[in-house]
């Protein structure tokens, strides 16, 4: 069985140009053994040409743009690194979309847990995957396991990570053994619930 394109929108601040989603990004690939789609949108386009660095534009505005990458496809999955995550939890709806993958989904801005963001997730028409550190300061592993969350939203937790991945010394993990961990993670997740 073929398995669908897959998509990977960038976070907030850093694009596909960053060291860790080219890692993802590779990890992924070989795994699932077809390339990952990078989706950029038009405002980190603009960063990386300028060097100037911009904030995101209105939310709202992601969500179409994120929408046209995909208008193609016949069917495809739609992931997203923080905010891209989120975007791609928008588009559930989309007939061609099976499923969505979240790494380091941001469940409330840094220290605003009363801000949270639970509302993208009770929507979601197709299996959703979330993976996230339990040192994450967007959505921490004591908050996010209070919370009542769908049925078709699953989360792995990566032990002693924070919302870029990376461990403390202790654990003793270097950043390119979780990357491939996130690969075989969405990889065995994906061949479950597509």
């Amino acid at each position: 069985m073929k398995s669908f394109p897959f998509y990977l929108a960038h976070g907030a601040g850093a694009g596909h140009n960053n060291t860790f989603l080219k890692l993802l990004c590779d990890a992924i690939s070989k795994q699932r053994q077809q390339t990952v789609v990078p989706v950029t949108f038009s405002y980190m386009k603009q960063q990386e040409l300028t060097g100037k660095r911009r904030p995101p534009p209105r939310f709202n505005t992601l969500i179409p743009e994120y929408a046209r990458c995909i208008e193609n496809e016949e069917a495809c999955i739609v992931a997203g690194k923080s905010m891209g995550g989120r975007v791609a939890t928008q588009l559930s709806h989309l007939p061609m979309t099976k499923a969505v993958v979240c790494f380091g989904f941001p469940f409330y801005p840094a220290g605003k847990p009363e801000k949270h963001r639970l509302a993208f997730l009770e929507e979601l028409q197709v299996p959703c995957l979330i993976i996230q550190g339990t040192r994450d300061a967007l959505g921490s592993y004591d908050w996010v396991t209070q919370q009542s969350l769908p049925d078709n939203v699953n989360i792995i937790w990566i032990e002693g990570a924070d919302h870029d991945f990376k461990t403390q010394k202790k654990y003793n993990r270097s950043i390119d053994e979780i990357i491939l961990d996130l690969a075989v993670q969405t990889k065995s997740w994906l061949e479950k619930n597509t």
